[in-house]
């Protein structure tokens, strides 16, 4: 066996074992500690397999079951990096839940271990070579992030929880028939072996599968994973599964969840492209990438719920991705990778910081947020911070990918879709912000005295913003030749 799969092994054994032990053990400090170990130590292993990725090119493992290239690395240890600060900034969310009877001690433990099997199942996704086994995979992740949304036990929870389920189980069926239609597709020149669903096998021989049933089966690709994915029309499962979840949760599910989806959207792109061509994948993309940034665009503006906000604007910047990866090319490719990178790292810090402040305040809604700035100064400073990034504003990545977006779409005589694209998100920024605004500088209505915000959620907001100037304008080499890789894995 080698280094990477004993290493993998170790980093899924802790994660399971650790989510065993929350379940058993009573509740406390111990149990964040036992999850931030755990989540340290699968960071730590991704991190192994990048640096072994960096220096010796895409690697398979357990057979041809694994397989780890630039993409997959840059999506797993997106997967680890914000699983970790989503663990450390429940300890003073889930205590402060417990505190206030909004969670018992049971469900606390319970939350930890899903949020553990959360992560296990999505690190698998990016690293699966096997089309059907990522399937599987995608699917786990619906059903433990459903049982974290409904972890309150509420009304609202329930029904966005269920809500989640219906949807994203029929768009996980298309996604399954797109699959199978592959496999059909396959099966003349590759044979019906289970490795005609490998990524690898057929990337390989894609230019020889039949181009119209890949352009069926990508057809329900889209529709699938898109609707996990949060591609409009297929998006409204979203807004109420990120508002009712708790606040790491969200950063979860808009952070890392939503990529993963994409990232298996984005493979079967590949094969698409090779066997079909004709811009047919680039056209589809293109418009469901534009779609998604104009549905966002007043529902941002109309929400009166912070978190209904933030989901929304999920849905503009993942059509962003799906607009960049559209347009194609060495330089909007890029842009995509930059922005799936940037995206996570910023709407994890929103998340966090908004969390705090709901607890600070007790509510959710924006009218009752005012004066957030003299009230609670820091946690305030982060979540403007946050937003202004998010918006595509300097220092932050997002700046960068929107730049190589337009730079991209210009180089690929596709300027007019940028245009239209960035005159859409340029609306979306707007609207963010001026809510955002409000509930920062206006004159304070609601004259309760908040809580107090810990440092330690403080501190999560504020790393993830740190690590996306740093990624923007200072990156170490390794890690621009990786997302220089990713992206080379997309294009074709």
């Amino acid at each position: 066996m080698t280094l990477i799969e004993v290493s993998l092994l170790a980093g899924l054994a802790a994660l399971a074992g650790a989510a065993a032990l929350t379940l058993v053990l009573p509740f406390g400090r111990g149990t964040w500690v036992i999850s931030a170990a755990a989540t340290t130590l699968a960071l730590a292993v991704i991190a192994l397999a990048a640096v072994k990725v960096s220096r010796d090119g895409p690697l398979l493992a357990f057979g041809d079951w694994v397989y780890i290239d630039a993409l997959g690395i840059v999506i797993a240890s997106l997967v680890a990096a914000v699983g970790l600060l989503a663990v450390v900034n429940s300890l003073p969310y889930i205590e402060h839940e417990v505190q206030h009877g909004e969670l018992d001690g049971r469900h606390a433990r319970r939350y930890y271990a899903l949020v553990l099997t959360f992560l296990a199942t999505m690190f698998a996704v990016p690293l699966l070579n096997n089309l059907g086994a990522m399937w599987i995979a995608i699917e786990a992740t619906t059903i433990v992030s459903a049982l974290l949304v409904s972890i309150h036990r509420d009304r609202a929870g329930l029904e966005a929880a269920w809500k989640y389920l219906i949807i994203g189980s029929v768009g996980i069926a298309f996604a399954l028939f797109g699959t199978m239609m592959t496999f059909y597709a396959a099966e003349p020149v590759l044979g019906d072996s289970g490795g005609a669903l490998n990524w690898t096998t057929l990337r390989a021989a894609a230019g020889q599968l039949n181009p119209e049933v890949m352009r069926l089966a990508f057809v329900f690709v889209l529709v699938g994973y898109g609707t996990k994915a949060g591609l409009a029309p297929m998006h409204t499962w979203l807004p109420d599964a990120h508002s009712q979840a708790p606040s790491p949760v969200s950063g979860l599910l808009s952070g890392v969840l939503l990529k993963c989806a994409l990232v298996a959207l984005l493979r079967f792109g590949v094969l698409t492209d090779l066997a079909v061509g004709g811009g047919f994948r680039d056209n589809a993309l293109m418009a469901f990438g534009l779609a998604s940034i104009a549905v966002a665009v007043p529902f941002i503006l109309v929400q009166g719920d912070v978190k209904r906000m933030l989901a929304y604007s999920s849905v503009e910047n993942i059509g962003i991705i799906a607009l960049a990866a559209g347009i194609g090319g060495p330089i909007a490719t890029y842009a995509a990778v930059l922005h799936i990178v940037a995206h996570s790292l910023t709407k994890s810090s929103l998340f966090f910081s908004a969390g705090a402040v709901v607890q600070a305040y007790g509510t959710r809604r924006l009218h009752r947020l005012r004066g957030l700035a003299r009230a609670t100064p820091a946690i305030t400073v982060a979540f403007v911070a946050a937003t202004v990034g998010l918006s595509g504003f300097p220092p932050f990545a997002t700046f960068v990918s929107e730049y190589g977006l337009i730079s991209g779409a210009f180089s690929e005589g596709r300027g007019l879709v940028a245009v239209i694209g960035m005159g859409l998100v340029a609306l979306a920024a707007a609207v963010l912000m001026l809510q955002v605004a409000g509930a920062a500088y206006a004159e304070r209505k609601n004259k309760r005295t908040p809580g107090r915000v810990s440092r330690l959620a403080l501190g999560t907001a504020v790393v993830p913003l740190l690590l996306a100037a740093w990624i923007a304008f200072a990156p170490p080499a390794p890690v621009r030749d990786m997302l220089r890789d990713a992206a080379a894995v997309m294009e074709t």
